[in-house]
């Protein structure tokens, strides 16, 4: 039994470091978080409602916890975020599984977002769209989609990298919970 304490909370303690690092980072400036597993891996983020400028989407295959090559989407956006949440589901040694979750309770401002991700569920409004199919041998070229306005409504999003150039988090709380 000693054993498995010990265990659990050096791992836990490990994990929560490298949280805090991470966290630490998105204070400093521009951070990349991959941070995949669930499914084909990754991370969820949920909110009330983004309101997206400057919208690209384009074809994209990256890597996960799970696999070596799984096609997603990569989009480049700025973003205000209202009712952030963003957490992970992580699985400990012993059968637990814990959350780790961000959430912000003001407006959550980016600039120089990049999100690559493998779904997303919302209501989606677009302004100005366009979506073209081009010729060329490079896959990632062959199609994108553009929108100089996009607003989702309480979106879900399947996340595998999250980079931004800068982000404020006003009312940021970090949390660990166990799920049962």
């Amino acid at each position: 039994m000693k054993y498995r304490g010990k265990w659990f909370w050096s791992s836990l303690t490990i994990s929560l470091a490298l949280l805090m690092a991470v966290v630490s980072g998105i204070y400093a400036g521009g951070v990349a978080m991959a941070v995949p597993i669930a499914g084909v891996g990754g991370f969820t983020i949920e909110a009330d409602q983004i309101d997206i400028t400057k919208f690209k989407l384009f074809p994209h295959v990256g890597d996960t916890s799970d696999k070596k090559s799984v096609p997603q989407v990569a989009t480049q956006m700025d973003a205000d975020i209202k009712g952030l949440k963003l957490y992970k589901d992580v699985h400990v040694p012993g059968g637990a599984k814990f959350r780790i979750m961000i959430t912000a309770s003001g407006v959550v401002k980016s600039s120089g977002m990049v999100l690559d991700m493998t779904r997303i569920a919302a209501d989606h409004n677009f302004k100005k769209l366009t979506i073209k199919d081009n010729y060329s041998s490079d896959f990632r070229r062959k199609f994108e989609m553009n929108a100089p306005v996009l607003v989702l409504k309480k979106p879900k999003i399947q996340g595998h990298y999250l980079y931004n150039d800068s982000i404020s988090l006003p009312g940021m709380k970090l949390e660990l919970h166990k799920i049962k």
